[in-house]
Order: C-alpha cells, then structure tokens, then sequence
C-alpha cells in the first residue's frame, strides 16, 4: 500500500526503476510505474499492496510505501522534492549506481567508451588497481578525480563512483541519466547533494537551534545528532554538525567548509544530504533537481534554499582557499630558507629553477568545470 504525507504532493519522478535494499545488498527490486508494481529479482520479493492516503504519517520530506518483504511489512521511503526550490540550488556531490554486468574485456571496453563518450574526456584515463574494493574482485580508476569502477563477483553487477570533483566535470547530466538508468539498467545505491552558503548565514550554530526547536524532527521523533570539532572553545579549524545516520540511510551534514580548507574564521557553511539505498528509492531526478531534493530533506530546516547554486563557483572559492592556505604554510616552513637561497643562489630565478617541479599540489588539482555550465 502507498502511504503518503497529506500536505506534499506525490512525486511524478517516482515513475521510474528504482532500487530497494535494506543492507545496501542487491537482494530485492522495487518497480514503482505510477502505481507500485513488484518484480522480485529474487526470493523475498517487494509485494505492494493499495494505495491510501493518510494523515498518520509526518511532514519529513518523504513518501512511504508498505510492502511485503519475506512475509514482514516494510516502509521504503521516497525522498520528496521541495517545487518552491530552485532545481539548482544545490550540486550532485556523490554519486554511487550499481548494475547488472557480466565481465568480458569486450563489456569492459564498450562501458568505458560509453561513459567516456558521455561524461567527457575527463574519464578517458583508465587505470586497472590490480585489487578488488567494496567486495568487487577487480576495480578501476577513472580519470583524475578519484572516479572509479569496480566490477567482478557481486551477482554479476557493477558498481560506478563518482566523488565529488568527478561530478562536478559531468558536462550533460540527462545523458548520463540516460546511459547509466536507460541502457545499463542502473539503479542509486547513493547520493550526496551539497549546498554551500558562502556568508555563513546559515550556520553550523543556526543548524543546531534549529534541531533543539524540532525542525528535524520526524513526527514527535527527533533523529539522532553527533558533532566534530571543538565546539567547546571553537579554534577555527572547523566543526561539524550531523543529523541522522549513514546506515538508516539519510544523513545531513553541516560543517564549517572554509575553515576546513585552512582558512581560520572563513565564514563558508557547507549542508550535505547523503542519501542511501536502505529502505529507500533513490529517483533518478535528484541529479537534474537536486536543490529541490536537499530543501526537501528536512523542509523546516533546509527549505530556506532560495538561490542556483554555482559550480564554477564552488571550485573556484575552494581553489582560492587552498592556495592561499599553501602559500601560508610554504611562507611559514620556507620563508627563512628563502632568505637564505637568495644569498646563495644570487637571484629568484635561480631559486624558481631550483625548487620548481613540474606537478600540482593535489588539494589545487581541481577539475575544469565544462563550458556551458554553471
């Protein structure tokens, strides 16, 4: 049966595949075309009921739906977007899919050159790690940004990972979408969208008052919170707040992003909604409205996203930090040293032709943002 929070909408992206595991595994399917049809992948299939509305159920920014998994009624949740929120407002961060993949040199070559194809040049660097990762036998990187590929095992599946600066250079995200969803049968095992606020408006403190006013809160429960950092005597070297749980599979962080690329007191607060597979679908349509999912996390704590979100921007305020962080710290360890070189080598273009190497430090190895995108 269909259980739906009365004062939201239902979700027109709920009409396509979506994936439902309750440990991250690959055991059941849930197919969900408008209304909630099984198709069970393997014994202990999803078996939906009727659909009703309820009042029961709390404005926490999802969708139920009651199945029957091994005899046992199940919720899965169905992340809701928030409509009055800019489609952009906030950035894929993350992004984990899982499909069906029998491994051949031939299969392997064709998958490469279709993401390739897709997602940019970018990935066109594959490299074989020579071990399995995340109980694959064999993985792959791809490209410069820790993208990777793993494959071998698990059911005949594959698993891609795209991290953060690998999202950030997808050139075409319907594309991929329909690559990943429509032609590999792909389905989200997780997801993170980041939203940053550069004034430090809405800050880690402002996170918290608004968890001890409820705003978090799932009914009359309140998810569970932790913190990192010194929050007893804030040293500017960052804290951060969380809600929820990775292995419930909602998690929202809140953290002091400036200050975690070194710059002491910088007022940039980063929100971060992780999302999982574990009792829950995770649409397709977070990518293209990613913004209108994280205001729709929490909608009395996150629904204050009122702007596009930029990710030249991001990248180019993270690379402006780290740089100046390194030229900090290389003034501080090597400044006498300098003054010392001047003597000896006479000039500063010795000095340069004497320290220079041909490299880029790798917190300022930040991925090209592809034209034509914000």
């Amino acid at each position: 049966m269909m259980l739906t929070n009365q004062n939201r909408s239902n979700n027109p992206t709920l009409k396509e595949d979506a994936a439902v595991s309750t440990a991250g595994s690959l055991e059941r399917q849930l197919h969900a075309p408008g209304d909630v049809t099984a198709e069970p992948v393997t014994p202990g299939g999803v078996i939906p009921g009727e659909s009703f509305d309820t009042e029961e159920l709390p404005a926490c920014g999802e969708s139920y739906s009651l199945v029957s998994v091994g005899g046992r009624g199940r919720l899965i949740a169905h992340p809701l977007p928030l409509p009055e929120s800019p489609a952009e407002g906030a950035i894929t961060d993350f992004l984990n899919c899982t499909f069906p993949f029998v491994v051949s040199d031939t299969a392997l070559r064709t998958f490469f050159g279709d993401l390739i194809k897709v997602a940019g040049q970018q990935f066109v660097k594959v490299e074989n790690r020579g071990k399995g990762l995340n109980g694959y036998q064999r993985s792959f990187d791809l490209g410069h940004f820790e993208a990777k590929f793993c494959c071998g095992g698990q059911r005949n599946t594959a698993l891609l990972m795209l991290p953060g600066k690998a999202c950030y250079t997808i050139p075409d995200w319907p594309a991929l979408i329909e690559l990943l969803r429509d032609r590999y049968k792909a389905r989200i095992t997780r997801w993170d969208g980041a939203l940053d606020d550069f004034e430090g408006v809405h800050s880690v403190d402002w996170a918290v008052a608004k968890y001890r006013d409820g705003d978090f809160s799932n009914g009359g429960n309140k998810p569970s919170c932790n913190q990192r950092g010194n929050w007893i005597e804030p040293d500017g070297s960052g804290r951060t707040f969380y809600v929820g749980k990775r292995e419930n599979g909602k998690m929202l962080r809140v953290y002091e992003k400036g200050m975690q690329l070194g710059a002491k007191w910088h007022p940039w607060v980063r929100w971060e909604i992780e999302l999982h597979n574990v009792d829950r679908v995770v649409p397709w349509d977070v990518l293209l409205n990613p913004g209108q999912y994280l205001a729709g996390s929490y909608p009395k704590a996150t629904g204050w996203v009122k702007e596009e979100m930029s990710r030249i921007k991001t990248l180019k305020k993270e690379g402006d930090i780290s740089y100046d962080h390194l030229v900090h710290y290389a003034s501080t360890a090597y400044g006498p040293l300098l003054n010392v070189m001047m003597d000896v080598e006479g000039s500063p273009e010795r000095i340069v032709e004497r320290l220079r190497r041909d490299s880029v430090p790798r917190r300022l190895r930040l991925p090209s943002v592809p034209d034509g995108v914000k």
